[in-house]
């Protein structure tokens, strides 16, 4: 049992998602599937209005009221926001299905910082499109996806984070430096993160070949014969208490659904009804 870890989960205000919804998804995902030491939950808000009713719910451990900053993503701030000594912050578009607490075990014995740089498309295979990451790939910055990024806090991470805000809050003068080709509309943490540790020289140390972590990446436009459609209408999805399919492909890693055509609701339910309760893996 680790009782300095957590799962940070950090939500805006927002008109058009139900950002609340898929956090309480996510924590109730992390609390079936997780071992005791390894299923804390922090939320952090910027919604005054559902402080009271989110900390009511049984599946946060911390529900913390932020706005410090109000920049679009305050994932930037997680080192400042996590209550745990170790971390790993998330993208509240997830839902676990299986038990990873043995990375958290590899991470906090071996890393300082982990960004996942390591995503698989809906039958499993790894995804290798760039169509939404040419900024990265012509601007040769590493290929992070910080929807899962692992941290402890330590003056090494505090100079990763830090300088991660100073691009996310100075957009203009680090693009014309540094993202000379493909230039992004919006720098986001993902663009944020691999331009920090490219400029720190610390790639290797923060995105190494590992099996994992590892997510499965639902953005439509990047999966195999997906093009003009969405997954929903493509392939379809299949849920009940024991079982998640997207098409005929059963779904057992990290799901990151992205596109938000997923049926938040009704997976809620589910969840309360003890959804996927023998499902728990703890290999692999």
């Amino acid at each position: 049992m680790n009782r300095n870890f957590g799962y940070l989960i950090v939500i805006s205000k927002s008109q058009k998602h139900r950002y609340d919804l898929m956090a309480i998804l996510l924590a109730q995902s992390i609390k079936r599937t997780q071992k005791v030491g390894y299923d804390q939950v922090a939320l952090v808000t910027d919604d005054k209005e559902k402080i009271s009713w989110l900390k009511g719910m049984p599946y946060f451990d911390r529900v913390i009221f932020w706005d410090k900053q109000s920049h679009w993503d305050g994932r930037s701030w997680m080192d400042e926001l996590s209550p745990w000594e170790y971390t790993v912050c998330l993208d509240t578009d997830m839902i676990f299905f299986r038990d990873t607490s043995h990375w958290i075990d590899y991470f906090i014995k071996e890393n300082y910082l982990y960004v996942n740089n390591r995503v698989l498309q809906y039958n499993g295979l790894e995804l290798t499109d760039d169509f939404c990451r040419k900024t990265f790939t012509k601007n040769q910055l590493p290929m992070l996806y910080s929807a899962y990024t692992f941290f402890s806090k330590s003056d090494k991470t505090t100079e990763f984070f830090q300088l991660g805000r100073e691009i996310i809050l100075n957009p203009k003068e680090f693009k014309n430096f540094f993202l000379s080709n493909y230039i992004p509309e919006v720098v986001g943490t993902d663009e944020a993160f691999s331009l920090a540790a490219k400029i720190l020289d610390i790639e290797d140390q923060i995105a190494y070949p590992l099996e994992f972590p590892r997510f499965t990446h639902l953005k439509a436009i990047l999966q195999d014969g997906i093009k003009n459609g969405t997954v929903y209408e493509d392939l379809g999805y299949y849920f009940d208490e024991k079982t998640f399919k997207i098409g005929i492909f059963n779904q057992i890693d990290l799901l990151h659904y992205s596109d938000k055509d997923l049926d938040v609701g009704s997976l809620i339910q589910i969840y309360q009804n003890k959804f996927i309760s023998n499902m728990k893996v703890t290999n692999g």
